[in-house]
């Protein structure tokens, strides 16, 4: 026995060690690819002709191949290639491939597809659940989130041996909702903001009326009826702010008192959880015994904290946090005192994904929008200008003439009527190729996207398994169309 024991220590410690050096191998690869390129992914489109980025900021060979080419052969040529044909071997085509090779690939050892998460979930003892279909009360894109990850919670409390389900900052909690009522799982969602927590009291008791109406099991591809009955008290509420030293289970056993004397086990989840709320459930799940899994999507990582922006808090953070949150950004020892910058993590939420499949050009504004800064540096150097006054105004606007008229009149600038009757006319004969370069651009820039997003994901894999948890993955849960952030991390106790 003695022998045994010290054979599955001595193979689980080797797997381990393994799984960690591959872990610091794929890291040290991306981000010694992605450190000369933050500079790109840090810039602001605002400042893009007055601080000249095609020049400064894109490499050399890339930005003389695109400036030879054909504005509308390169942005079919980028289409292509990010789609992964790479049959021309052009500057452009190299640049998409490359940045593509450092991005997080499904390998079935640390990064696992949804149907590789369910072979797991069945090798640790459990089966997976039917999914099940909410067709009222939620957009498509929510509908669907919730339809995929309420199993796959479902199916993780069953293996982990989990008695309630945790969801921080669940908001209106319709994860939960489904979990509870579908499952039958006791379930909190916790959240800081009470108006939401009265909004969502209102929305949970009109589901649980229609519910027999607009919910759906989906069974071997057929949706079927759900005829029984619901239990409705199983969902709950609690307001609070969630940190570092967040007591889960004492909240769990004050909102479910009935079942205070019972031998607790926690799963703790969260579906987009913004900002630093992703890495706390993480460090929570690390020290807290009780919390036996941990399935958490994270979002908005422009607000996670690094050294370069420890001030740079949110209102929230900044009345709650009292500096509990720890560094958003790295949770691992290896990259300890790397920092990304506030502009390449806001761009590590963009989707090439989405861009690609609907062939989304950029927004007009953004060269509207430069081309209004070159204005006003060049007439009015020392104006301070607050980039939210201006949002939303394109859509108002048929060039940019309207745009420098409109922004004018909300920024009190007093340029429009001031400047010559033929200032505006030379603008717009370099509309065309400032509009070719500003493209192109945001193209190259967004290839990085998911690189600066794949090493925020491996830093917090890396962290769970650095605490010694070999259960722990990065699932592709979702498809990247239809919910950009896409990647989960699941780990059992």
């Amino acid at each position: 026995m003695i022998l045994l024991s010290l054979f599955k220590y001595f193979v689980g410690n080797t797997a381990m060690n393994s799984k960690i050096h591959k872990l610091h191998n794929q890291i040290d690869k991306a981000i010694a690819y992605l450190t000369p390129f933050l500079p790109l992914a840090n810039c602001h489109m605002v400042e893009f002709f007055t601080d000249s980025h095609w020049d400064n900021l894109l490499p050399r060979k890339l930005r003389d191949y695109l400036d030879d080419c054909d504005f509308n052969n390169a942005v079919e040529m980028f289409w292509s290639s990010a789609e992964g044909n790479y049959m021309d071997h052009n500057e452009l085509s190299k640049w998409v491939q490359e940045t593509r090779s450092y991005c997080l690939s499904v390998d079935n050892e640390y990064c696992l597809s949804a149907d590789e998460l369910q072979e797991r979930i069945k090798s640790w003892g459990a089966d997976m659940v039917p999914e099940v279909q909410i067709s009222e009360f939620m957009n498509s894109k929510k509908s669907y989130e919730v339809q995929v990850m309420s199993r796959a919670v479902a199916s993780l409390c069953a293996a982990s041996g989990a008695t309630h389900c945790v969801e921080a900052g669940g908001g209106r909690g319709p994860l939960l909702l489904a979990l509870s009522l579908a499952y039958r799982l006791p379930s909190l969602t916790i959240d800081c903001d009470p108006r939401t927590l009265a909004s969502a009291h209102k929305r949970v008791t009109l589901v649980q009326k229609q519910w027999h109406a607009i919910a759906k099991r989906i069974k071997n591809g057929t949706a079927e009826r759900i005829a029984e009955a619901i239990d409705t008290d199983l969902h709950r509420f609690a307001q609070s702010y969630i940190t570092n030293d967040t007591d889960l289970l004492q909240i769990v056993r004050e909102k479910f008192p009935e079942h205070s004397n019972d031998d607790m086990k926690l799963l703790l989840t969260g579906l987009h959880t913004c900002g630093n709320l992703g890495p706390t459930s993480l460090r929570l799940f690390a020290c807290s015994g009780h919390i036996s899994a941990l399935l958490n999507v994270p979002c908005c990582y422009h607000l996670l904290t690094e050294d370069v922006d420890e001030m740079a808090f949110d209102v929230f953070q900044r009345d709650y946090g009292d500096g509990k949150w720890g560094m958003g950004f790295p949770m691992s020892e290896r990259l300890r005192g790397y920092n990304l910058g506030r502009n390449a993590r806001m761009l590590a939420a963009q989707s090439i994904d989405r861009v690609v499949r609907h062939r989304q050009l950029p927004d007009r504004s953004l060269l509207y929008r430069a081309v209004l800064q070159v204005i006003i540096k060049k007439h009015l150097p020392n104006l301070p200008v607050t980039e939210g006054r201006l949002k939303g105004i394109s859509s108002k606007c048929q060039n940019f003439n309207d745009y420098f008229k409109m922004a004018d009149a909300i920024l009190k600038l007093g340029l429009y009527e001031s400047l010559p009757e033929n200032y505006l006319t030379d603008i717009h004969k370099n509309m065309d190729v400032q509009w070719k370069r500003i493209v192109l651009f945001y193209f190259v820039r967004l290839c990085l996207a998911q690189v600066i997003e794949s090493v925020i994901l491996l830093d917090r894999l890396l962290y769970l398994c650095q605490n010694g948890f070999e259960k722990c993955y990065l699932v592709k849960l979702f498809d990247p169309v239809i919910s950009p952030r896409c990647h989960s991390v699941v780990a059992v106790r």
